[in-house]
């Protein structure tokens, strides 16, 4: 006898047989999951921001490092298209940003995700889910410390499919879109606009060459000092820790006066007359720092001004990093407003790489945070960033690695480095299984170049010096190419890989066409954990001293300004730190493509009518040019006005010069009356400056008048 299914195990089928096929049903059916809007096609089978398999739990801002960052859990075993021995499958993320009058598109962020079967953790936990984060980093829009900066951020979660640029209002077919408030950090004041305020008396004074120049200049402002306890208790309004005060920005003594009750708790000694002083010191300001000291007792791990919300590991090819993300939830309890001092919310990090059930100290971060009367209702979100070393704890692909992470939060006093469960008086603790990218663990003292040009050397051919048909970027996971071409490399290309704390290396470039060896020796700007930068240049030897991971959060070891288009041949060496190479280790050596020189760009309207006058509605046809060697695209349109020009764009190139090109036309019916160009823009696919989206570029364009009939 046969049962039939019911309609729950029917549609189960059907929506784990959809993810399977997903491309295969896209093909077909580009609205067959009825995301898209206004579309002709009809709905098949219905999934609109669905989180079974994949959830972006929480969005945050580090305001020092302007890095935007997204945790994204992976629910299930599977249903990411193959095991960490196969490609698997992207969950992409696009992030927005509204500063009043819109959304802005800020940029978009892939993790690689693959089938990774259920297990238990040491502490027979379920490993699932696993926490990943994604970034980009933000250009900002700041203003004076006087005026907080409060965007709103929107991130978008899909899985599989690249949600639309330009398009805050995409729906994912799976995944699920998030919005929070940050906090952008505020800029310096600049002599220009000091200037501005001059009269002109002064201004003659200064010669126009020297004050044109100083406007560009930040005024150097010596960080502000935390605010004294009289100061805090005015900000906050006097009154005793069990007394409820009537202004708006009200915080009770024991958290305002935290510094001096901690001080005095945790002293290495008693001292009756400095407790004393104490007493006397507050009552003159009103208040009572026995009652303080009780409150402040009854404080255990409160989360009512700040909590963490999410915990994810970013990254691999040697750039991993622990991610944070917490919540201020209050206007006032912070310190002082942006232009002052402010506090710290301090997060430590700690880590079961193994999955023995025991966890080891990594690291403290500290995010300043400011009192912010303009604080949404939800609160303004923050991240705490960690760069790790995860090179010695990697297996084969065919053996997953997760590891357990944990994040303690506390306010304005560092947590335990040798207690994990430690809590203090405000903050909380969070956990989090992660997965740690397969890869063969480095031989000791074993040079390694990473990425090269913002690419994983693993995603460059090792004989022709290009990407390969699956290179993607190593911070953004996002595709070299949309199409899979091989992809050349051109203008400053940046050199990282593994670090070697007490030791030094240099850094040599050749071309293989012909030419002597060249050490780079190019001054490196390094980033620090905190956002904070310095410059670190080569001794006399050509040799880089090898930072600390956070000393050096981006792992960068050499800015290289190429020129040319030739195949290049880089190789790294280590050295100890009298500059002698280490007996036994193997330079790692990786050949790289140049291009830089720009594409072919003309366009001409037939039978030499550039730059003639026609009537409206005349059918114009002209000729261009849209070539390289590694030709990427190219736009073809008319300005000021938009006309229809056919093509418009393309990813094919054209015969190159002196060819006379293909054709193209304009049909100007409707078009209004006016002086127009055609302009062709065309791209190469270099990669340029290691940046995503940056190529060799070159433009023509040809004028023409519209008149009305």
């Amino acid at each position: 006898m046969t049962t039939s299914n019911s309609p729950e195990q029917s549609r189960s089928e059907i929506f784990h047989k959809s993810r399977l096929q997903f491309f295969e049903l896209l093909a077909g059916n580009p609205n067959y999951f009825g995301n898209l809007k206004n579309s002709q096609f009809k709905p098949v089978f219905p999934i609109v921001t669905d989180t079974f398999y994949e959830t972006l739990t929480c969005v945050g801002f580090n305001p020092s490092t302007n890095l935007l960052e997204a945790v994204v859990h992976i629910n299930q075993a599977s249903g990411y298209s193959g095991s960490l021995c196969q490609p698997g499958s992207y969950e992409y993320v696009r992030f927005f940003v509204d500063y009043g009058s819109g959304w802005e598109d800020a940029g978009l962020a892939a993790i690689n995700v693959h089938d990774i079967p259920a297990a238990n953790d040491c502490q027979q936990s379920t490993e699932k889910p696993l926490s990943y984060a994604a970034s980009v980093t933000l250009v900002p829009k700041s203003n004076w410390c006087f005026f907080p900066v409060l965007p709103r951020v929107r991130a978008i979660l899909s899985w599989n499919a690249i949600p639309t640029a330009g398009d805050p209002g995409y729906t994912p077919i799976w995944g699920n879109v998030l919005e929070a408030e940050i906090q952008i950090q505020p800029r310096p004041f600049f002599l220009g606009e000091v200037a501005a305020t001059l009269n002109e008396a002064v201004k003659k004074i200064i010669p126009p060459e020297e004050l044109e120049l100083a406007l560009q200049i930040p005024i150097p402002v010596p960080d502000p000092g935390p605010l004294a306890l009289h100061e805090l208790a005015g900000l906050y309004g006097a009154h005793s820790s069990t007394a409820v005060s009537a202004k708006a920005n009200a915080v009770p003594s024991h958290r305002f006066g935290f510094a001096e009750l901690h001080q005095a708790l945790h002293a290495k000694s008693a001292n009756s007359s400095a407790i004393l002083s104490k007493f006397s010191e507050w009552k003159s300001l009103g208040l009572d720092w026995g009652a303080a000291i009780t409150n402040l007792n009854e404080i255990d791990a409160n989360v009512s001004y700040e909590q963490l919300e999410c915990l994810g590991l970013e990254g691999g090819f040697g750039l991993e990093r622990l991610v944070a993300n917490f919540v201020i939830k209050q206007p006032a309890g912070y310190g002082g407003g942006l232009c002052t001092a402010g506090s710290t919310e301090y997060v430590a990090f700690w880590a079961d790489w193994d999955d023995t059930c025991d966890y080891t100290y990594l690291g403290t971060v500290g995010v300043r945070v400011h009192d912010i009367a303009a604080i949404p209702a939800e609160g303004l979100v923050y991240s705490a960033v960690l760069p790790v070393d995860l090179s010695h704890h990697r297996t084969p692909c065919n053996t997953p690695k997760i590891g357990r992470v944990r994040a303690v939060l506390s306010w304005a006093v560092p947590p335990s480095t040798t207690d994990p469960y430690a809590l203090t008086y405000w903050g909380n603790l969070l956990d989090a299984h992660v997965q740690i990218q397969p890869g063969t663990q480095p031989n000791y003292l074993t040079p390694t170049i990473s990425i090269l040009g913002g690419v994983p050397t693993s995603m460059i051919d090792s004989i022709t010096g290009l990407t390969t048909s699956s290179a993607v970027f190593a911070l953004t996971n996002t595709a070299t190419d949309a199409l899979g071409r091989a992809c050349p490399f051109g203008g400053r290309v940046s050199v990282q890989g593994e670090l070697f704390p007490g030791y030094k290396y240099k850094l040599t470039v050749q071309d293989t066409v012909g030419g002597l060896p060249q050490d780079l020796i190019t001054p490196l700007t390094l980033t620090r954990w905190d956002g904070t930068t310095y410059v670190s240049k080569p001794d006399a030897q050509h040799y880089y001293t090898y930072q600390d991971p956070t000393q050096n959060i981006d792992s960068l070891l050499g800015e290289w300004d190429t020129g040319g288009d030739d195949l290049w041949q880089i190789t790294l060496q280590i050295a100890d730190l009298a500059d002698n190479p280490i007996p036994g280790s193997v330079p790692d050596t990786h050949l790289i493509q140049l291009d830089n020189t720009a594409p072919q760009a003309v366009v001409h309207l037939d039978n030499n009518l550039d730059c003639s006058r026609f009537v409206v509605g005349a059918k114009l046809q002209g000729h261009y040019v849209a070539y390289d060697a590694n030709f990427g695209s190219f736009s073809l349109g008319t300005e000021p006005f938009s006309g229809p020009v056919t093509p418009s764009s393309g990813n094919a190139p054209t015969a190159a010069l002196p060819s006379s090109g293909d054709a193209w036309s304009l049909d100007t019916t409707g078009m209004t009356p006016c002086g127009y160009v055609a302009v062709l823009v065309v791209a190469d696919r270099s990669i340029v400056n290691s940046s995503p989206g940056n190529h060799n570029f070159a433009s023509s364009s040809v004028g023409f008048c519209l008149l009305a009939k």
